[in-house]
């Protein structure tokens, strides 16, 4: 090789890509062991006291040898010499070991041996806490140690190597984040939808689906949003432009299917300050947000949360929750099987422990609490 270490753009560009489409640091591995006269190469991540191997980049080396060291060779020959071993330190597996004293191992006979590997290069990329994670280059025995300047190829790698490892890390962490995110999103009773500036949607939230399955007030055609009549549709859509063209928040009302009750739809559009969030989450074309209320959805809410945070028994949750939802006492009573008297005595208790006065002022805090759903309750759905 040249004394000079010239590193080919193709893969600079492959090691770096890797960082958010890790399938490639596959070819990047081999593209580096085809260089170097190797077998293959790998790079891998070690939590020694959960024995735990989290990620795996495998270059073209055995799938099979690779379980049978997570299994049972965490602890082996190399990685007890390397684990106190710092970042950027490349060490020769005949440094740790001659390979006449290897072979007698039982590593050497389950991970080395099947994948016809004898010697290997070891360079920790990140060490944190019992945390570790290593690029190796492996050979066979027939191709021998590695020579000095695949070496010094290998150390002008390693910072190369080290930057991609670690913004995978971070991308990793902040796709988790957002993964986290809309899974909140999903748990709000409010319909959310993101649409670009061809007025199509990118993304609906659980609630907003459900406004969209058949027989609800929203339809989805051509991945855009309407309404079942046309007029509100209209009128949806001419919200929707006015908030392509800048316009304050517009709002409009909708009725459900069935029965009538009217929805409240928001319509605003992404300020500027929110489009770098969205184009990092893969939506740099979002535009609008459309937000779908229910105001009667407080049946959404189960008795289980009106028990935990106020201390009503299961009847007071209940009552409650009917007469919230727009129920008279007589029809509270009516629907729960209880008399007139009974839900008047609940109802008072429900008062006291709530701080309200009023059954307005009760329907508004189990509003606030119908902000979220849960996994059981969804929008539209009753309770008993």
């Amino acid at each position: 090789m040249s004394r000079v270490i010239d590193l080919p753009e193709k893969l600079l560009d492959l090691i770096y890509d890797a960082a958010t489409e890790p399938e490639l640091w596959t070819p990047a591995l081999i593209q580096i062991a085809d260089m170097t006269g190797s077998l293959g190469g790998f790079v891998i991540g070690v939590e020694n006291r959960a024995r735990v191997v989290p990620f795996l980049f495998n270059g073209r080396m055995s799938a099979e040898s690779h379980r049978a060291y997570a299994e049972r060779h965490i602890d082996n020959p190399w990685s007890l010499y390397m684990n106190p071993q710092p970042a950027g330190k490349i060490v020769t597996s005949d440094a740790i070991l001659p390979l006449s004293e290897l072979r007698k191992t039982a590593f050497f006979d389950e991970v080395l041996k099947p994948q016809d590997m004898a010697h290997n290069v070891m360079m920790p990329l990140a060490v944190k806490d019992d945390f570790r994670a290593a690029f190796n280059l492996c050979r066979s025995a027939r191709q021998g140690p590695c020579e000095v300047d695949a070496l010094r190829l290998l150390s002008v790698l390693y910072a190369h190597l080290r930057r991609s490892l670690l913004l995978g890390f971070r991308l990793e962490g902040y796709r988790a984040l957002q993964q986290a995110e809309y899974h909140a999103l999903d748990r709000l009773a409010i319909g959310i939808i993101l649409l670009d500036r061809r007025e199509r949607i990118v993304y609906l939230n659980q609630s907003a689906r459900l406004f969209c399955t058949a027989g609800g007030p929203l339809q989805l055609h051509n991945m855009k949003i309407e309404t079942v009549s046309s007029v509100h549709t209209r009128q949806l859509h001419m919200l929707i432009r006015a908030a392509l063209q800048g316009a304050p928040t517009g709002a409009m009302s909708l009725p459900r299917s069935g029965d009538g009750r009217l929805l409240t739809v928001l319509v605003a559009s992404v300020r500027s300050r929110d489009l770098d969030r969205f184009d990092d989450a893969g939506m740099r074309d979002a535009a609008v947000l459309v937000f779908i209320v229910d105001p009667a959805n407080r049946v959404g809410v189960p008795a289980d949360w009106l028990i935990q945070a106020y201390g009503l028994t299961q009847s007071e949750a209940k009552i409650a929750l009917a007469v919230a939802s727009g129920m008279t006492i007589p029809e509270a009573a009516l629907h729960l099987g209880l008399t007139a008297n009974t839900v008047k005595t609940h109802l008072s208790k429900v008062f006291m422990k709530t701080g309200v006065c009023r059954q307005s002022e009760l329907a508004r805090l189990i509003a606030s609490v119908g902000l979220m759903t849960c996994e059981a309750v969804r929008p539209g759905d009753s309770t008993s």
